[in-house]
């Protein structure tokens, strides 16, 4: 769950950020993105690697439609995972339909947010992060463990939602719920030698789930569209 953005300006890269979990969260990319994948784990996966490599652009700006731009990476990610796991990557006529109904990227400035929009989401932020920290040991508890090691995998998903919501008051995009870092942070798990590819992908994707559900407890959804 990646939440904001933030440059010199503090309306700057924030806003962005803003912007681009809007749009990873909205229902018709979504629908796009388990057209595509055929799989809602895949589909999620996706969705989430879409929104860490557009969340790294240096400069957003120049992206004019954001939407379209997020869509078109996003099919290159399916692509790309569907590769990983074996199925097919030949890319369909139908996807070039659906990223121009999203629009077309071009040049030129973006739109940028009210300063007092910026500054309550941060103070959101900060607040989750202080739940979170209060409810620890509860939300540790309600953690499955899936692994051989159970207090090691629920300590790291607690771990990981507490960077990301670190991540959301320093208003920067969190990578550690990224494939990569999962990996880094638990390899005879998530890396185990002779784990099958199908296998790998499912125990990531069940990680990542686990994450957003326990950000869920503490995230209230009326907080989010407030």
């Amino acid at each position: 769950m990646h939440i904001l953005r933030n440059t010199e300006t503090p309306d700057g890269r924030l806003g962005f950020h803003q912007e681009l979990l809007t749009i990873r969260e909205d229902l018709q990319v979504r629908s796009l993105a388990l057209r595509r994948a055929g799989d809602p784990d895949l589909a999620e996966d996706a969705l989430q690697e879409a929104y860490c490599a557009v969340a790294q652009v240096k400069d957003p700006q120049c992206i004019e439609n954001l939407r379209a731009y997020f869509c078109r990476v996003l099919i290159n990610e399916i692509y790309h995972l569907r590769g990983q796991l074996g199925a097919s990557s030949v890319r369909e006529p139908e996807d070039l339909v659906e990223v121009r109904e999203c629009g077309v990227a071009v040049c030129s400035p973006a739109p940028s947010r009210p300063v007092d929009e910026t500054v309550g989401t941060l103070v959101l932020a900060q607040m989750w992060f202080e739940r979170l920290c209060a409810q620890r040991e509860c939300l540790t508890a309600a953690v499955r463990g899936r692994s051989a090691d159970p207090d090691r995998y629920r300590d790291l998903i607690v771990a990981v939602a507490e960077q990301v919501l670190r991540a959301a008051i320093a208003g920067e995009a969190s990578q550690t719920d990224t494939n990569e870092s999962l990996r880094a942070a638990y390899p005879e798990w998530f890396g185990a030698e002779g784990c099958a590819d199908n296998n790998a992908h499912q125990r990531l994707s069940r990680a990542r789930a686990d994450v957003r559900d326990l950000l869920k407890a503490v995230v209230s959804r009326d907080e989010l569209l407030s």
